[in-house]
């Protein structure tokens, strides 16, 4: 039995995924938004016939690092080991929002957030059974473009009036991919550490704010033309290669970014070994960790 813990696990590619892992045996730790959002897991797993034994379910704000700190404190209380740590929680291009921590919301959800989580929960990863962190990145981050700790800064704090949605998000699904390489060059003869692109998806990501139930319905044919043509992944598909990931006994490219259950290439950001140490060294002072 494997003990895992899994971010965003409410819906879409984080529900199917951990009732995946629960029907192998699994212990599963995941997090989600708020306890509405906690009783619905539990109830949606018992729609699917999914024995919930195995799981508990924790309330996590990735938009408030203390939450975060707090969170990976009664992991430590519960647990000795960590086997699988699956970062699948994010944002997807938000109206702008600063959160408490001074940060642009998407850069800190999606990364700086993950980030802080990885970190702390090392020693635990260290003393799992054959440990892997799987942390789901996007194709967005194979066209990002910052490499250098001035331009990371820049992004962190960026203001309003500069705020571009999706180059935010790009940015970040990019940092993952760094912090994963760098952690597989500093760790990876004790952990593994790989990205992964799950293809487009048919998720929550794109139905978030104040129309999103709305817009569900009206896009739900275009969805299934989507399906149809292989333009567009259920969220059965794209949590594959999470799943893959977790489970395989292949031996896996430790660093590597992976899609469709391959090694696929990845941006040349990653490649410059400056600044990833730069970036894993600011991120490390913006979480407190330095």
């Amino acid at each position: 039995m494997n003990i895992c813990v899994v971010t965003g696990a409410n819906s879409g590619m984080g529900m199917v995924t951990i009732q995946a892992l629960l029907e192998r045996g699994d212990r599963v730790i995941a997090t989600v938004r708020s306890a509405k959002k906690a009783t619905l897991l539990v109830q949606l797993l018992r729609e699917h016939g999914v024995s919930h034994t195995n799981l508990e379910v924790e309330i996590v704000q990735l938009d408030q690092l203390d939450s975060v700190r707090q969170f990976a404190d009664l992991v430590f209380d519960r647990i000795g080991r960590i086997d699988r740590l699956i970062l699948n929680a994010g944002v997807m291009v938000p109206p702008y929002h600063r959160t408490k921590d001074g940060f642009e919301s998407q850069f800190q959800v999606n990364y700086l957030s993950h980030f802080y989580l990885i970190e702390r929960l090392l020693p635990l990863l260290e003393q799992g059974q054959d440990p892997r962190v799987i942390s789901i990145s996007s194709l967005a981050g194979e066209g990002g473009l910052i490499r250098t700790d001035i331009e990371l800064e820049a992004m962190a704090h960026v203001k309003k009036e500069q705020y571009n949605p999706m180059r935010s998000y790009r940015e970040s699904k990019l940092l993952q991919m760094v912090h994963m390489r760098e952690l597989a060059e500093q760790y990876g003869d004790r952990v593994t550490f790989v990205s992964v692109h799950p293809g487009i998806v048919n998720t929550d990501l794109f139905y978030r704010g104040k129309y999103g139930k709305v817009l569900k319905t009206v896009l739900k044919p275009i969805a299934q033309i989507g399906y149809w043509t292989g333009k567009l992944y259920t969220p059965e598909y794209g949590a594959k290669t999470a799943l893959y990931l977790a489970t395989t006994q292949d031996r896996l490219e430790n660093g590597g970014y992976y899609a469709d259950s391959a090694p696929r290439l990845s941006n040349p950001v990653v490649e410059d070994e400056t600044y990833r140490r730069q970036a894993r060294h600011l991120s490390k002072q913006w979480v407190g960790l330095t």
